[in-house]
């Protein structure tokens, strides 16, 4: 088939053929990543053919419907040997796949998907997505996928930077992570559960944060904050939303002596109806891709407070994210407040506050007390977050697509 550009630059098809697109991602069960690619899948499936291989479905909760779903039934398996030979055995199925349904584009999210896609390479173009800035730290696992991919994908124009010049790439490029405006504004108006709105109706405004339990979000920041902030707002309350065990971080907060004004709901299917209940957005990651949640939490109008973390935070919250490089200033930015990062290792000692959390505590409290600034953060929250809709990305990934079948 021979694709061919029109004077917009955009693609035409002889024989009115949709151009093959396969996204690859692990699992569909919760998280950043597993939305975005879900969400790009029910964006393209109009204009592409599109084909979607998750590695396992088991305990999906995303909403791929009218989308050619594959499932390989090869979740995770224990051990360096069962890890090659699952490896294998995806390489393999895929490759097949690709060859199969005659793929253009294969579209990985995520370091586990993109070891696949470069290995499965047929006559595709593969596009390697870093979904977070830890995977940089990965030096020899980047080398190898970096070295093999068509093109590096990037949600951050930063991250995207430092691959650049740290491996050799053969093209790159950032695609924002999109933000389904309409839907959260449907969803924000739905009902909740009664011992959540309970927990909601007590008087004191409500910090909220998302994200699992793994340590790379830093709850043991924020609880150790809010124990500061109770110090000038007594009735302030903290719920964290997303899957996981909590119970260290019950502990905790059982120590600070606020366990009552400390909500953990678990996961949630619909997490936009509680965030449109709270007051403040406050994220204390050690570090980011592009934080979804931080832009979720703005769709609904929720000023935010947010760590300077590698990466997203800065580029989300001011318009030129250069003027907020210093990780160790806070930021009144354009669109939310950026704190100095956190430093140190995981300590869950209710007797240890670090003076990051002190001015991170300060932050909050202080936006909490100015009605005005509330507003302001409010206002601007949601005219940034409208910035981060469907159409910008799609139109991001059509030009992507042009420059490369072009």
């Amino acid at each position: 088939m021979c694709n061919e550009s029109n004077e917009k630059g955009e693609l035409t098809m002889e024989a009115s053929q949709k151009i093959k697109v396969m996204l690859i991602v692990p699992m569909l069960d919760q998280g950043g990543l597993e939305r975005v690619c879900a969400l790009t899948a029910q964006l393209l499936k109009t204009k592409y053919e599109v084909h979607l291989v998750v590695f396992n479905t088991e305990g999906m909760i995303y909403d791929v419907s009218g989308v050619h779903l594959i499932d390989l039934h090869l979740g995770a398996v224990p051990g360096k040997i069962g890890k090659a030979v699952n490896v294998y055995k995806r390489v393999r199925q895929v490759k097949k796949l690709k060859k199969k349904l005659g793929i253009q584009i294969s579209y990985s999210f995520g370091q586990t998907a993109n070891m696949v896609n470069v290995l499965s390479k047929y006559h595709d173009k593969t596009w390697a997505g870093i979904r977070g800035y830890g995977a940089l730290d990965d030096h020899r696992q980047m080398q190898f996928v970096c070295k093999r991919a068509d093109r590096m994908v990037s949600c951050t124009k930063i991250m995207e930077q430092e691959i650049e010049m740290t491996y050799p790439v053969k093209s790159s490029a950032t695609l924002y992570n999109p933000c389904n405006l309409e839907e959260i504004s449907i969803l924000s108006q739905k009902d909740i559960d009664d011992k959540i709105a309970e927990f909601l109706g007590r008087s004191g405004p409500t910090i909220v944060s998302m994200g699992r339990s793994h340590d790379v979000k830093g709850f043991w920041h924020l609880i150790k904050a809010v124990r500061l902030v109770q110090d000038k707002v007594p009735d302030v309350k903290l719920m964290i939303i997303g899957d996981g065990d909590y119970s260290e971080y019950q502990e905790l907060a059982q120590k600070l002596k606020i366990e009552e004004r400390v909500l953990f709901t678990g996961v949630q299917k619909n997490p936009f109806a509680l965030l449109v209940r709270a007051d403040v957005y406050a994220l204390t990651s050690d570090s980011e891709g592009f934080p979804n949640a931080l832009i979720e939490a703005m769709a609904v109008g929720l000023p935010c407070v947010s760590v300077n973390c590698k990466t997203g935070p800065a580029e989300i919250l001011q318009a030129d994210y250069r003027k907020c490089e210093a990780q160790d200033k806070v930021y009144h930015a354009d669109y939310g407040i950026l704190t100095p990062v956190f430093h140190g290792a995981k300590n869950l000692d209710a007797d240890i506050i670090t003076q990051e959390e002190e001015i991170f505590a300060k932050e909050l409290t202080e936006l909490l007390s100015d009605q005005k600034l509330m507003e302001q953060y409010k206002d601007k929250a949601k005219y940034r977050a409208g910035q981060f809709g469907l159409d910008s990305y799609v139109e991001a990934i059509d030009k992507l697509i042009v420059q490369e079948l072009t």
